[in-house]
Parts: C-alpha cells; structure tokens; sequence
C-alpha cells in the first residue's frame, strides 16, 4: 500500500540508501543528515514527506521550515528541495505537493526545482523569483589595496556572535553546522554581518553572499569584503543576489541570469525580502551557475569592455 508519512530522523537511513547517497557526489551522509535534522525550533516536527510502499522509500519531498523577521514582524517559511519519486510511482508525484497545499500562512521556496516541478508548481499558483546574480570581479591592484586599508573585518564566528543583535546572533548560531563563511564589519556603533557560502563546482571557487544585516554599511565597504573573501578562499569572484542588492552599483562587475529558476508562493512576503538562508542552497553549498570559466576569462581580460550582451539570457555589463 503506498502512503506519505512525515519525514523524522527515523526515516533518514531509508531516504540515504534509497536516493540521497547517489544525488550529490559533493554532499557526505553527515552532510545530507544535518540537512534533515535541522536543529532549531520551526514549530513543525518533521522536515518533509516520503512516499513509501510496504515501508519501501519510493519517494520524497524535503522541507527546511524555519521563522524569519521580516520588517519586524516574524513569518513563517518552508524550502522545498530534494523533490524525488522512483520513476514506477511517477504516476503519483502530484501526491507529494497535497501537503505543501495545506500549510498556512507560510512563504514557501523552492530555489532548485528541475524543469517538470517547475511547470506543475507554477500551475500551483507559485511564481518566478528573480534568480540574477551580479557577479563582482577581482578589483584592480590599486583600488584593491585602498579598499582594504583601514578596514577591520571578523571571520571567528565565535568572535562575531556577542556583536550581534538578537536576530543576526540566530541566523549564525543555525547555520554553524552547515560550515558557511561568516563576516562581521565593524564601524562606530554599527556592524553588517555578512553570511557567505565557498562554493567548488564547475571547479571555479567563488563566494556567494546570501545575506546581509546592513546594506548602507555593506555598500560603503563592499569593496573591501570582496577583496577579502577573493583572497582568504583564492576565489574567482563573488557572487550576490540581485533581487537583494539591486540599488547598490557594483564596480567591476556584471550581471549573469543563474538558470535555476526559483520560484515562491507569498501573501505576506516580497520577492525583495527572499534570501537563501535555511535552504538548500546553503546547507550543501550548492550553485545555480553553469560552467563560466570562458566567459569569466574573457571578462577579467577585458577584451569586451562596456558591450551590452546581445543573446537573451547572457550576462550584461554593470559598471566596470
């Protein structure tokens, strides 16, 4: 008999041995595990559905439910991810997303959704979710050593956590098992926490930025934040979320349509309040970017300086 059953830490050496071991050669057991055995308090009790048949794992649907502040007022989330079904019981995927329905009052995401599960869930009523990054290049020697003069940055998250408030300090306390990069910047009486993941795919190591406390303060020292996460990861660049900073002018950079093609269902929450935080995307350090090692050499170059990208979909200059 084939039932839906919530998925609990019981449940997670089926899920492994049944799809998770052979869907990410990057991402270790313990890796996987931590993803679903989240361990702060989301209020739910289960972090998402498995399909089973006669105890047999046939298929998943994972779930990162976390609580946000949002303008000062606490919403609720869910991340979908890992949407799987054994290709004999395909018949009955729509059966994963009847639960999905049902929850209340949540944003739900879903930041790598393949082709099929794109085209079912925006008849769902789910809706794009602008998925540009900016990408920011290396600066000049010059301008490099300028914006770090002067600049006192923290990478210790033991060292960062008293400086922050409330709801920065949980942010990074959630995140610790998942090993993402932290920075805190520092100036009079304000700071901007900074959360990053160092990404290794397509091997070409960059860092993406996926939140950020205090845009006025990050804005003012982006620069120098660049320069040190280029230099303490030898990455190629850095990569932010265009939907987040999309009123700050980046130097040294262009624009570059990721083609993972999230998506988002709200009432209560704008595509501009969306990060990545609690997803997927950082708990395995995934990347929604294709193999850009020609492109970014050819930018770093210069050999096309300030051409607008003809080809829909390619990347466009932004202030370099």
């Amino acid at each position: 008999m084939v039932k839906l059953e919530k998925i609990t830490s019981t449940l997670f050496a089926r899920l492994y041995e049944a799809f998770l071991h052979d869907d990410d050669p990057l991402s270790t057991e313990e890796d996987w595990r931590n993803v679903f055995d989240y361990a702060w308090d989301h209020g739910e009790g289960y972090s998402g559905y498995a399909m089973l048949d006669n105890d047999e794992v046939v298929g998943m649907m994972a779930m990162v439910f976390s609580r946000r502040s949002i303008g000062g007022v606490e919403r609720k989330f869910c991340n979908l991810h890992t949407w799987w079904v054994r290709e004999d019981y395909r018949g009955r995927s729509l059966a994963m997303l009847r639960p999905i329905l049902r929850l209340s009052e949540y944003t739900v995401t879903h930041f790598t959704p393949c082709d099929r599960v794109r085209a079912v869930t925006k008849r769902l009523g789910f809706k794009d979710l602008n998925s540009q990054l900016r990408i920011l290049l290396p600066q000049p020697i010059s301008g490099r050593r300028a914006s770090v003069r002067g600049t006192d940055l923290e990478f210790d998250a033991s060292r960062i956590s008293p400086h922050l408030n409330a709801n920065d300090q949980q942010i990074l306390l959630d995140h610790l098992p998942y090993r993402p990069g932290n920075v805190l910047l520092r100036s009079g009486d304000q700071y901007c926490y900074v959360l990053y993941t160092h990404v290794v795919r397509h091997r070409l190591p960059y860092c993406h930025v996926h939140y950020i406390s205090n845009k006025e303060l990050y804005r003012d020292h982006e620069t120098a934040i660049r320069a040190s996460l280029l230099r303490r990861h030898h990455a190629r660049f850095v990569a932010v979320d265009d939907r987040l900073t999309s009123d700050i002018k980046f130097r040294n950079s262009f624009k570059f349509w990721a083609p993972a093609h999230a998506l988002f269902k709200s009432d209560t929450v704008a595509p501009d309040q969306i990060d990545n935080l609690y997803s997927d995307v950082v708990f395995l350090s995934l990347t929604g970017l294709p193999d850009m090692s020609h492109e970014l050499g050819r930018r770093i170059r210069g050999l096309i300086p300030g051409v607008a990208a003809e080809k829909s979909g390619a990347p466009q200059e932004e202030g370099v």
